[in-house]
């Protein structure tokens, strides 16, 4: 890293000439016209304007496909460096004093506008020389060059109205000589002169011989510290990732037809893809998940001695792109398929999504599974196993990368008949923390739980619908308690015994208020009044929810509690095919009066 000076001018040049441009994986520059006033006026008063960071490159070994900065003529020219931070100032400063067409500012086609830059020479001066302040020493004005507004009625179209106000063009700083003795001509007197010579000394030279900082990253600085050091300095916009990176990466090659590898286009047509596959799973998985899981995929297929299991940022930064053209079809379908899995499993939106992350090595394994030709019962009931094993371990909670790479080589070795990855082998799933430590949907056990209900086909109390349904269609819905909070308050039942997962289930809201307080006899008589259906299918209802109509018809609670209690953890040993832990231990008896 090299830390240096670049006068202005000679800055804005290298900018016109292509020796400085952008990476592609730059965002759209969106300074507004007040931001470009200020920068501006600080130049004016040389005030610093913070460093800029720039990237040198490597003409016949480019890292990024690069583009111009906005405003800037496009160019043939390789860049010799890459703008890492400063984009908004440099733009608004080649916008403003170097270049001859308007200058284009906002978000989008409808909300930009257009600007000419002007500042006042007298107020310009006054402020140079005496450190004051002054309202409106700079102006825009729009492409006409007219302006009505703040009180002006100005017309700045031609040099010698810009003469008649005063108003020197920004845009002519670098090349001013001419224009200040045109300035001089067309007013003929000694009060003019001596306004453009002091014009010229205060302000002209001095923005002409400003410095701007300059940190230079060495070409030789990795990916993924470029990576890094990008959001490091950028941490005021939308964080950089290594999809961009790699975007610009694989921007610079091309496909066997010639054409350039262009990731976000097809990120857009995957989206497409998953989109009309109407599983509402597919709506989590974002760009940067895809080449995570296509990292993994490629890593795991590509594994030896010399190569191990990986996909870190620094891995994805070094994916070939002819591993990606090659595979990416493969891990299209891991997410479809690990999606389709997960929708069978109780799991249809993303609101009970256990984890999002655990998605990736699914997408993975899946892809793997295709590959080898073992994508049949034996291989899925593995897979269920290990899934919901890492569910209700909460194993996805940090690690990720780490855990991906562990996770894909063990579970396809127990595939292929070895032993059980460690997840299992090692890890105890806990009744107690299950049951009661588990007291929002932020848990990924508890979206876990709520899974299993829904698995179970459980419908609303009252509408019949499935809630499951519900859930993916963004129906309204709420976690209802099946003995109210209110009755086991009025009954003086314990928080810790009544507030917990075994007394919830998953309802529609327009439900939930109907039920209100009431102990369940009484809200359950209603019901069946309500709907005139029998008791008996109310009681079918109920059984979806894993609950024993007869005890809540009883307002057994204590009995009730233990067996839905009971039903739950039955119903992770089997998706786990595993005993869990602490089902008689010392706080469940106490809490519960018996083990579950």
């Amino acid at each position: 890293m090299e830390v240096k000076k670049l006068n202005l001018d000679e800055l804005m040049r290298k900018i016109k000439d292509g020796a400085i441009q952008l990476p592609d994986f730059q965002r759209e520059w969106i300074w507004s016209d007040e931001q470009i006033k200020s920068l501006l006026e600080s130049v004016i008063r040389r005030f610093p304007i913070n460093s800029i960071l720039l990237l040198e490159c490597d003409a016949d070994n480019l890292k990024f496909a690069f583009r111009p900065i906005m405003g800037a003529d496009k160019t043939s020219a390789k860049p010799q460096y890459l703008i890492l931070d400063g984009q908004q100032r440099l733009t608004s400063l080649y916008g403003a004093l170097f270049s001859d067409k308007p200058f284009k500012i906002g978000k989008g086609n409808k909300g930009k506008k257009e600007f000419f830059y002007y500042v006042d020479m007298a107020k310009a001066i006054e402020v140079v020389k005496n450190s004051s302040d002054a309202e409106d020493i700079i102006i825009s004005v729009p492409p006409s060059k007219k302006l009505k507004a703040k009180g002006k009625n100005w017309d700045l179209s031609t040099p010698e109205k810009e003469f008649e106000h005063g108003m020197f063009p920004l845009n002519k700083i670098f090349s001013s000589r001419q224009w200040l003795r045109a300035y001089e001509k067309f007013h003929g007197t000694d009060v003019a002169e001596t306004l453009a010579d002091a014009f010229d000394e205060k302000l002209v030279k001095k923005i002409e011989s400003y410095d701007v900082a300059i940190v230079e990253l060495k070409k030789n600085t990795s990916l993924n510290a470029v990576c890094k050091i990008f959001e490091n300095v950028n941490r005021g916009i939308s964080k950089l990732d290594t999809f961009d990176l790699l975007t610009s990466i694989f921007a610079a090659k091309t496909d066997d037809n010639g054409e350039p590898v262009r990731l976000r286009k097809d990120w857009e047509d995957i989206q497409a893809v998953f989109e009309s596959m109407g599983l509402d799973i597919l709506k989590a998985v974002d760009c940067s998940d895809f080449v995570t899981a296509l990292t993994l995929f490629v890593s795991y297929r590509n594994r030896g001695a010399k190569n191990s299991v990986s996909c870190k940022g620094e891995d994805i930064l070094k994916l070939k792109h002819k591993d990606y053209l090659q595979y990416k079809g493969d891990i299209i379908e891991g997410f479809i398929e690990a999606s389709k899995f997960l929708e069978e499993d109780g799991i249809t939106t993303t609101k009970y999504l256990p984890y999002k992350s655990q998605l990736i090595p699914m997408a993975a394994i899946f892809a793997e599974l295709k590959a080898e030709g073992k994508d049949n019962k034996p291989s899925r009931d593995k897979i269920r196993q290990w899934y919901w094993y890492c569910v209700f371990s909460e194993s996805y909670r940090d690690g990720q990368g780490a855990r991906y790479a562990k996770d894909i080589v063990q579970v396809m070795k127990w595939i292929n008949k070895r032993e059980e990855p460690e997840i299992i082998r090692k890890v105890q799933i806990d009744a107690g923390k299950l049951i009661l430590h588990l007291k929002t949907t932020a848990s990924a056990a508890y979206k876990g739980m709520i899974s299993i209900i829904l698995k179970n086909g459980a419908q609303d109390f009252i509408a019949g619908k499935n809630m499951g349904t519900c859930t993916n269609y963004a129906e309204s819905t709420e976690i209802h308690h099946i003995f109210p909070k209110k009755y086991c308050e009025t009954q003086k039942i314990a928080k810790e015994k009544y507030d917990n997962i075994a007394n919830k289930t998953l309802i529609l809201k327009g439900t939930n208020r109907i039920i209100g307080g009431n102990s369940p006899s009484v809200y359950l008589e209603k019901i069946q009044g309500k709907l005139n259906i029998s008791s008996a299918e109310v009681d079918e209802i109920l059984e979806g929810h894993l609950i024993d109509a007869a005890l809540c018809r009883a307002d057994d609670f204590d009995a009730f509690i233990v067996n839905r209690a009971k039903k739950i953890l039955d119903a992770i040993e089997t998706l786990t095919a595993r005993k869990v832990s602490g089902r008689d231990s010392t706080d469940i008896k106490k809490i519960f009066g018996k083990a579950l």
